[in-house]
């Protein structure tokens, strides 16, 4: 009994755990960087096959590059393998721009830094 119990758990989490989803993510700002206002990033997502990636669950997180700040924001999908999220940055500064992509057990992200003016 306790070995199936023990083998019930290991199963649970062996389903549990994220694998890399191979996916190509591509982001960049569609508006001049800038404090104080959101800044729409649209981020392009294509599965291995480099096919659009619909009905994944994107998010962009902005953290500066002395780790003191950080802030996640849901992106939204506007068409299939297109998403959008608009972060919005506090300070000028030198900020990582960190997309994850999920997509059931899978997940796959890209960071990028980005220098806003003063």
């Amino acid at each position: 009994m306790k070995l199936l119990a023990l083998l019930v758990c290991f199963l649970g989490l062996c389903a549990a755990q994220v694998r890399e989803g191979n996916y190509d993510i591509r982001f960049e700002p569609s508006a001049k960087l800038q404090t104080g206002a959101p800044i729409p990033f649209q981020i392009n997502v294509q599965d291995a096959l480099r096919k659009p990636l619909p009905d994944a669950k994107v998010t962009l997180q902005i953290e500066t590059t002395d780790h003191n700040s950080a802030k996640i924001f849901p992106a939204a999908a506007v068409n299939p393998g297109v998403y959008v999220a608009k972060p919005e940055f506090p300070a000028a500064g030198q900020w990582n721009v960190y997309v994850e992509v999920r997509r059931g057990d899978r997940m796959s992200s890209r960071t990028i830094d980005f220098s806003v003016p003063d």
